[in-house]
C-alpha cells in the first residue's frame, strides 16, 4: 500500500508539472468529530494537499491528514487520500477515497478499510476552507467522521 501511494503521488507530481493550469500545494489545520458534533474527545488535524486543476471545472487533490488526540503527541492517525473536486467560481464539491492508519508505540497499523470521503468548501488564491465527512462504504452516512479545516495555499 505504501508503494502504491508513493507511486501515485509521484505520478501526480509529474502530471501536475505538465499540466497547463497551475498546481497548488497547500497545508491545512482543523478538527474532527463524530456525527453528533460532540467534539469529545478533541481531535486536531494537520495536513497537506496538492491541487491539480484539469480544465476550468475539475481539480484532483491527493492529500494526507495527520490526526492527533488532545495534544499528547504520542499516537496519531494518518489518512492519505485522493479527491476529485468539481469547482464553480470559488466553490468546490467532490468525493474520493481515504484510508486510515494508526501510528504510535513504534508501529504502524491499518485501522480502516478504504473509506468514502466527501467534501465541499470555498477557495481563494491563498485560502481553502473545507468541510468533509469520512464514511465507510459498508455503512455510508450511518457511521461517519465530520471534519473542518482551514488551508493555506502556497
Amino acid at each position: 500500500m505504501k508503494k502504491t501511494v508513493l507511486m501515485l503521488v509521484g505520478l501526480l507530481l509529474v502530471t501536475g508539472l505538465c499540466a497547463q493550469n497551475k498546481m497548488t500545494l497547500g497545508i491545512n489545520f482543523g478538527t474532527m468529530t463524530d456525527k453528533n458534533f460532540s467534539f469529545d474527545p478533541f481531535y486536531w488535524t494537520a495536513g497537506a494537499e496538492l491541487d491539480l486543476p484539469f480544465g476550468k471545472s475539475l481539480m484532483f487533490s491527493p492529500e494526507v491528514t495527520l490526526v492527533g488526540y488532545k495534544f499528547a503527541f504520542k499516537e496519531f492517525l494518518l489518512f492519505p487520500g485522493a479527491i476529485l473536486n468539481f469547482t464553480v467560481s470559488n466553490f468546490f464539491v467532490g468525493g474520493g477515497i481515504t484510508k486510515g492508519f494508526y501510528i504510535g508505540s513504534g508501529e504502524t497499523t491499518e485501522i480502516t478499510d478504504v473509506a468514502l470521503k466527501l467534501n465541499a468548501g470555498f477557495l481563494t488564491e491563498s485560502l481553502k476552507l473545507t468541510a468533509y465527512i469520512i464514511t465507510p462504504f459498508n455503512a455510508v452516512l450511518d457511521e461517519m467522521i465530520i471534519g473542518f479545516s482551514l488551508g493555506f495555499r502556497l
